[in-house]
């Protein structure tokens, strides 16, 4: 979290500034927050530091792919048949993927762009490479440290072959380096993707192919090994074998130590993935919004509503019905809020992005975290529980449930994957939800904590209470458009992230800016 003391955030723009001053055939470091600019490394720093294939394999050798293509080229010349870096999957993406190109659309910029991995393995790919274009040398890599552990991160800089060292996964997680350079908008240093839950809103996938008809006619890449070799079931197939892997991997590393045994100085880097929400993934209905008009009831993504995934994936937890909304209900609401697709310039369409109801969700590298933390045994299951129920019917941009990180002791220790710190924090809540006003964030914590062994079963009874009135709320217009304010109340909070690349993340309305709130009752309060 950025302070009054902190230094100013620096996101990745910085980047772009110095490729007049790169020498060619060095590796540069600049880890914003720690390096005032980029300087080129010794040999022995950079072996000292650099522990990933990328980096042992091709840069600490000498060899600075130009391109995109150059580096699976490379690391094809660098390494034997059999080597699992020769097994590289490739994925497309574009917040405008579904518009097809026509006289009408031209002008639309599609942000198209490939996601490559290199390696495979229960563990995830080893390099996971970035890029508009296979020609081009405007590329961003991924490598886990094997050394160090967590992922290196690279990126050529202006028109050069020079590469820049941006940093360690573990530069995401403390100042002066956490928030800046990449760590911007990887907040915890884990691997994103974004649209991480079927149907993938803008990656090719079974559920919406990125058709030729995207580029035009004369451009090459309809014709380009990477294009016409994408993974047949595309974002399935890197949520499974590339995105989660990768990011557990990560929050495994940060907590194996954890889980052996020691202190931990700075328990509340921890917490904030569990009571925050810095990262968010973008989920919606299965329903294309063509397609509407033509079914009887749109899907609802269920964790627009509670935390599932933990609550009853991780936790046991009882899990929501479908939820579905009428399709009148949903037509009328997109008639009443002007609900449009644009990108702000030459390209308007009535209606909501391709997929219905696009919202964000809490991240799968907090609940990544939010795992490895409990097999740690720092985190109790109850403790993990009561928190996330603090106000469960928000699950992400909670300010009741950030309040209680002023609990967070200030160290920790785990001895043989047992601590007491679970029972010290949910006692520092204890301590100070008597003097709070009624309805206070302590207090429900509190309220909460008091079933004890029973838990599970009062937990239960407050979820399925919430679940029926959001099933009769969204049954009607009214209790459907408060859930449309709502849903645009956290789109504006993502909207300025750096993961929104363009206006056509989300669809536009006309709904007004403003805070709002889910209630236990379904029903959404302004705040």
């Amino acid at each position: 979290m950025n302070t009054a003391a902190s230094p100013p955030h620096e996101g990745c723009m910085m980047f772009v500034q110095f490729p007049g001053a790169l020498e060619r055939t060095a590796i540069h470091r600049f880890v914003l927050g720690e390096d005032r600019e980029p300087r080129a490394l010794s040999a022995g720093e950079a072996a000292a530091e650099l522990g990933d294939p990328f980096a042992t394999l091709l840069l600490l050798k000498g060899i600075f792919p130009g391109t995109a293509g150059d580096v699976l080229d490379a690391l094809r010349d660098a390494t034997d048949p059999a080597d699992s870096l020769r097994q590289t999957q490739f994925f497309l993406l574009g917040e405008g993927s579904q518009i097809t190109l026509t006289p009408e659309t031209a002008e639309v910029q599609r942000d198209l762009r490939f996601l490559v991995s290199c390696g495979g393995g229960p563990d995830g790919p080893d390099i996971i490479l970035s890029a508009f274009h296979p020609e081009q040398s405007d590329v961003e890599v991924m490598a886990w440290d094997h050394d160090h552990g967590g992922f290196n991160y690279y990126r050529t800089v202006g028109n050069t072959r020079a590469w820049v060292f941006a940093g360690n996964a573990r530069h995401a997680l403390s100042d002066p380096t956490q928030g800046n350079g990449p760590f911007e908008a990887h907040h915890s240093g884990a691997f994103l993707m974004k649209e991480l839950r079927a149907p993938w809103i803008n990656w090719h996938s079974p559920d919406a192919n990125i058709q030729p008809s995207v580029f035009a006619e004369d451009d090459a890449l309809r014709t380009h090994e990477w294009f016409v070799n994408k993974a047949p079931l595309g974002a399935f197939t890197c949520e499974t074998t590339v995105a989660r892997p990768a990011i557990t991997r990560w929050a495994k590393a940060r907590l194996g130590a954890v889980a052996a045994g020691g202190t931990i100085s700075d328990p509340a880097r921890i917490l904030r993935q569990v009571l925050e929400s810095a990262a968010v993934n973008l989920v919606t209905s299965h329903t294309e919004s063509a397609n509407a008009p033509n079914v009887e009831a749109v899907d609802l993504p269920q964790t627009f509503f509670v935390d599932s995934e933990a609550l009853t994936e991780l936790l046991g937890l009882a899990a929501p019905a479908p939820i579905n909304v009428p399709a009148a209900i949903y037509r009328q609401a997109l008639e009443t809020f002007g609900v449009t697709f644009t990108d702000g310039r030459s390209f308007t369409r009535p209606g909501d992005t391709h997929f219905a109801f696009c919202v964000p969700e809490r991240a799968f590298e907090d609940q990544a975290v939010i795992a490895q933390a409990m097999r740690a045994g720092l985190l109790s299951d109850r403790l993990v529980a009561a928190l996330l129920m603090t106000d469960f019917p928000n699950p992400i941009f909670s300010d009741r449930r950030a309040a209680l990180l002023r609990y967070v002791p200030a160290t920790a220790t785990v001895v043989d994957r047992r601590s007491d710190f679970s029972e010290t924090m949910a006692n520092a809540i204890l301590t100070a939800a008597e003097p709070t006003p009624e309805g206070s964030p302590e207090r429900e914590f509190a309220s909460l904590w008091s079933a004890g062994h029973q838990w599970r079963e009062r937990f239960g009874e407050l979820l399925s209470a919430y679940y029926a009135a959001v099933t009769t709320q969204v049954a009607t217009q009214d209790g459907f458009d408060a859930f449309m304010r709502l849903a645009e109340a956290r789109r504006d909070v993502v909207r300025p992230m750096p993961i929104t690349e363009s206006q056509m993340l989300f669809a536009t309305t006309n709904i007004g800016q403003g805070r709002r709130r889910m209630r236990a009752d379904a029903t959404v309060e302004e705040v």
